[in-house]
């Protein structure tokens, strides 16, 4: 996205010196990335009010596991491809910024997390506990009820 100043003779990317139409990928930064993902992960058990070990559960993931890169604040990422449990945290922090974008309120959140519904034919945070494709399969539905796509 390009922004004009107009105190600034010529546009500026947001993204720094960086032309979109560049063909050049940005490098993934490890570190960056995985302080990144804490802190996505510390709002969201901030704002929904959930323990680490239930975030862990809806994540598949042992419990001690997250909650050591919580208490550290980093998640280790040790390549540019990301290995499937960061995915996995990717598409919880995806939900949760779907469900703040359609609601303001954390308790109308945890509602609709903890509510049937027809559509889904489950209870979403049950969904997403049961299995990984529960988690992706109510991103994609969050996805598609905002207009987004899958």
């Amino acid at each position: 996205m390009t922004i004009t100043d107009p105190h600034l003779k010529h546009a500026k990317s947001l993204r720094g010196n960086t032309s979109f139409a560049s063909s050049e990928a940005t490098e993934l930064d490890p570190g960056t990335a995985g302080r990144a993902i804490v802190d996505g992960l510390q709002y969201l058990k901030n704002r929904l009010e959930w323990s680490g070990t239930k975030i862990a559960q809806i994540l598949h993931l042992p419990a001690n596991t997250l909650n050591t890169w919580l208490k550290n604040g980093i998640v280790p990422i040790s390549q540019t491809k990301l290995h499937p449990d960061i995915q996995v945290i990717i598409h919880l922090l995806a939900i949760h910024r779907s469900l703040e974008a359609m609601f303001d309120n954390p308790a109308h959140q945890q509602a609709w997390l903890t509510t049937f519904h027809p559509e889904l034919n489950a209870i979403p945070e049950e969904l997403m506990a049961e299995s990984i494709s529960g988690l992706i399969f109510v991103r994609q539905y969050l996805d598609y009820v905002r207009g987004r796509g899958a």
